[in-house]
């Protein structure tokens, strides 16, 4: 992919949305990042892009993590993977939605992960709230 066609045609990358659940309280973390508006924008906006998102229409993982979407991203549940007190990871953009077990994600999206948590200051949520 060239570095122009690597962002979207209307040019507009959106919001980037993290949510860490589980670990020992369950406690729901959310980053949300507005990626068009972020002085990051140049080195985020390409890589989301540029990741292998799901290709269907109920948001299923096919990157082999070993761990599927079931639904929106609120209310996450622990998937095969993910262990008593491990974290689960929701990473949902204008080109789909992943989940991921902690100990199962790829390199890239862990990547992505530290760069967004890096960037934005997390939201306390109750599971299953917007």
């Amino acid at each position: 992919m060239s570095e122009e066609g690597s962002s979207p045609a209307s040019g507009e990358f959106g919001h980037l949305i993290v949510e860490r659940s589980g670990g020992i309280a369950g406690l729901l973390l959310v980053w949300d990042l507005d990626i068009d508006s972020s002085e990051h924008r140049a080195s985020i906006g390409p890589k989301v892009a540029e990741l292998p998102w799901p290709n269907d229409s109920a948001g299923h993982v096919d990157g082999g993590a070993g761990v599927k979407a079931n639904g929106g991203a609120a209310g996450i549940g622990a998937g095969p993977g993910a262990g008593a007190d491990r974290y689960v990871y929701a990473i949902e953009s204008r080109f789909g939605l992943v989940r991921f077990g902690e100990t199962e994600m790829p390199g890239e999206w862990k990547s992505l992960v530290e760069q967004v948590r890096e960037i934005a200051a997390p939201e306390r949520r109750r599971p299953g709230t917007e």
